[in-house]
């Protein structure tokens, strides 16, 4: 009985809003992402981050040409970080999806390959196309992510994709996708580059 106080409790947090992972510890969060990933959670009614997550860490360990572009198996645990630090956000701009900013943190594994970043501001738009799509001629136009229609469970999983791209240092050096910076030009092309290695799977959902 007490087992299955503990997990109704659980599941009421994680429907109290678009992340569900709001105003809880980053060891709080942590555990819930964890328990999303066993069967029993998985079943529940997730919220639109926590399905994205789900999505991205499935696509992530899937053998084909998401997990290749990525490069390494650690590329989990980097998406598992990024979403701790993630904070939703009011941004008044529809095309931004998510943004990070501010000074970033280094972090390199060698035991397991990688070389990653954490921004100190991850922000969720709650009025960008993660989020929102223009239903209404009086609403602000939400632009497409990539060949998705926004607010749709492939946009979401883009979105995730094209953040960790960011996060993540490849082989040469180089971060998987150049910084977006202010150039709207430049964020498509990177999500057009991630979706040419993850747009089949992700089509697959």
């Amino acid at each position: 009985m007490k087992l299955r106080r503990q997990l109704f409790a659980i599941a009421l947090l994680l429907t109290t809003s678009v992340s569900g992972l709001g105003g809880v510890s980053a060891e709080q969060k942590r555990e819930r992402l964890r328990m999303l990933r066993t069967e029993g959670f998985r079943r529940m009614n997730l919220t639109p981050l926590e399905r994205a997550y789900l999505d991205a860490h499935t696509l992530l360990g899937q053998p084909g040409g998401c997990s290749e572009f990525f490069g390494v198996p650690a590329a989990e645990r980097v998406l598992e970080e990024f979403l701790i630090q993630l904070r939703e956000e009011r941004i008044n701009d529809a095309s931004i999806g998510i943004r990070m900013s501010g000074p970033f943190t280094l972090f390199a594994d060698p035991e397991d390959g990688i070389s990653y970043r954490l921004f100190a501001n991850a922000e969720l738009n709650t009025e960008g196309p993660f989020c929102k799509a223009k239903v209404f001629s009086a609403e602000p136009f939400v632009p497409s992510v990539g060949s998705f229609q926004p607010n749709t469970r492939q946009a979401r999983a883009l979105i995730l994709l094209h953040e960790l791209a960011h996060l993540i240092q490849g082989k040469e050096g180089n971060w998987l996708i150049p910084d977006d910076g202010d150039s709207p030009q430049l964020s498509r092309q990177n999500t057009n580059t991630v979706e040419s290695r993850c747009g089949k799977q992700i089509r697959a959902l």
